[in-house]
């Protein structure tokens, strides 16, 4: 099969490979579309702490059913279109005992730990996938990994209705809290985000923005807030002065939703939070509830025209370096995807 290959960081190459071998409680999904995420950019550089190399990445995939073994086979035929949750969890630790199998003890990742969908076939396990109805656009269905974590994200912070939200960082994974957020009921949903493209976008879908490094957004923020700071807060930008835009701009007794990988320590104002008695809520990757659930919105269109507008460009799997480079570089760019089979 072809597939897209990082024989080890900063190289990367389109080359032929053996096809997976399935075995029971598995199968194996013929790619159509697959996402570049930032997690494929961090493998890709070297950033990734935990990356096994050689590899073939990518975890954002939807396809077709080529083969299934085991007792789930007769929940699938082939040609079903599908998604499949990327995680592999050792179904032993406290938290998979607890249904909680993001944060296994012994975690792996498809497309980081084991090879991925940047490919003709990628191996699931078939009870972390789920089937599309066969007239989805399996195009948009490409958003469903994603716009899972921004539901995962939700959940994990108690967002109510009525309530309001400050996210940090106007990429895909903030765009698509947002979108979660207005969905689940919050009243404002505010974006704090230093590019000026990403905000006239965010914009254009009905969202209030603010530019973090303009004079005056600490009283903007304030006024948004109307005096009390935001109930719910993201951090989903990945830089220190994020967490502490969080710290002072949530209200009393709110919720800080820790999302972005950081790159070193942040310095944590311990002493607001305890006066302000905040809740800080790490987050990583999202539960297979999260992932149910955005795989019914996405094919549901739950989420509008605007969920589809994510996708900026759609590359061939033969132009995986410009599609990387692409990714990469356009800072204008917010969901890259590669166009693995018709």
């Amino acid at each position: 099969m072809k597939a897209i290959y990082f024989e080890k960081p900063n190289s990367i190459e389109v080359k032929e490979r053996p096809i997976p071998e399935i075995s029971d409680g598995e199968a194996l999904v013929r790619v159509k579309y697959i996402g570049i995420c930032g997690t494929d950019v961090h493998v890709f550089q070297g950033h990734h702490a935990t990356a096994i190399y050689p590899l073939i990445p990518g975890h954002e995939f939807v396809g077709e059913v080529a083969a299934v073994k085991g007792e789930d086979a007769v929940n699938f035929k082939l040609g079903d279109k599908v998604a499949a949750q990327e995680i592999i969890a050792c179904g032993h630790c406290d938290a998979c005992a607890k249904g909680e199998p993001n944060a296994c003890e012994k975690l792996r990742i498809i497309g980081v730990h084991t090879d991925g969908g940047f490919a003709e076939y990628v191996r699931v396990k078939t009870n972390r996938m789920y089937k599309l109805p066969d007239d989805s656009n399996l195009l948009v269905a490409s958003l469903i990994e994603p716009l899972a974590v921004a539901v995962h994200d939700i959940h994990m912070s108690g967002l109510k209705a009525g309530q309001t939200a400050l996210i940090i960082g106007g990429g895909p994974i903030g765009l698509l809290i947002a979108m979660v957020a207005r969905y689940a009921g919050a009243r404002k949903v505010v974006i704090s985000e230093v590019i000026a493209s990403r905000r006239k976008f965010a914009e254009e879908l009905g969202f209030i923005t603010v530019d973090p490094l303009e004079d005056g957004t600490d009283a903007r923020l304030n006024e948004l807030s109307e005096g009390h700071g935001f109930d719910v807060s993201f951090e989903a930008a990945g830089v220190p002065s994020a967490i502490t835009t969080c710290v002072d701009n949530t209200r009393n007794t709110g919720t800080i939703v820790q999302i972005a990988i950081t790159k070193g320590a942040y310095p944590v104002d311990l002493g607001k939070v305890f006066a302000k008695e905040l809740r800080i809520q790490g987050v990583r990757i999202h539960s297979q509830y999260a992932f149910a659930v955005a795989t019914r919105m996405a094919v549901e269109g739950s989420l509008g025209k605007g969920f589809e507008k994510l996708i900026s460009k759609v590359f061939t799997i033969d132009e995986a370096k410009e599609a990387f480079d692409y990714a990469i570089t356009n800072k204008d760019a917010f969901k890259v995807i590669i166009k693995v089979a018709d």
